[in-house]
């Protein structure tokens, strides 16, 4: 598959970027990216199987939605160099990793279901299974309780409402499965994080 170059200009720690993405598993076209997801592709929450996924970089809300909650982290500038992207996948999001690159794809179509507030902790989840370094550790519920308390964490040091936060949830199946806890337990992450914040980035230690 062809190695293309993206160029994406990103607001990045108050300065105008460009980000020059070299990936071999995303292939150009006019309409957008292609990114082939299968056994050998390290990502979260997509369904097992291979999958092809069209992506774009991410609208500018979605965009400044990750930056605001990698400036409430402190999490600049290597922990937060992520590519956030938009594409369809069934009313999911995941983080991935292409080439060496770390990426978030947000599903648009969640937004009119969790709210902006709810999106914003979606991405906030996903940021942090970025910096657990989850996408190199066995797929276990675990990883999805710290992924929630760094969220609850963020979106409380980004000035967003628990309200908004736990929105997030109304997607989330009552029953914990072998990869995903389920509901209470993720309830109860998000709110450990929301208020004792210092214990989101525990996950590295």
């Amino acid at each position: 598959m062809r190695t293309i170059a993206l160029s994406v200009a990103l607001l990045f720690g108050g300065c105008l970027a460009v980000i020059w993405w070299a990936t071999s598993p995303v292939a150009a076209e006019e309409e957008g990216f292609f990114i082939t997801f299968g056994k050998d592709t390290k990502s979260l929450h997509l369904p097992l199987g291979k999958r092809t996924v069209r992506i774009k970089p991410a609208f500018e809300d979605y965009t400044f939605m990750m930056f605001d909650l990698c400036e409430a982290m402190k999490l600049w500038p290597h922990d937060c160099m992520i590519y956030p992207m938009n594409g369809s996948l069934g009313g999911n999001a995941i983080a991935t990793i292409a080439d060496g690159n770390r990426i978030i794809v947000y599903d648009r179509e969640l937004s009119p279901i969790i709210g902006g507030g709810g999106a914003m902790a979606v991405i906030a989840h996903e940021i942090g299974h970025h910096y657990c370094r989850h996408l190199s550790q066995k797929v276990q519920p675990r990883l999805e309780l710290e992924a929630d308390r760094f969220a609850g964490a963020a979106m409380r040091k980004a000035g967003e409402t628990f309200e908004a936060t736990k929105s997030a949830l109304l997607i989330v199946s009552k029953r914990p499965s072998k990869t995903h806890p389920g509901y209470a337990q993720r309830l109860k992450a998000i709110k450990e994080g929301w208020e004792n914040p210092q214990t989101a980035k525990l996950c590295r230690q």
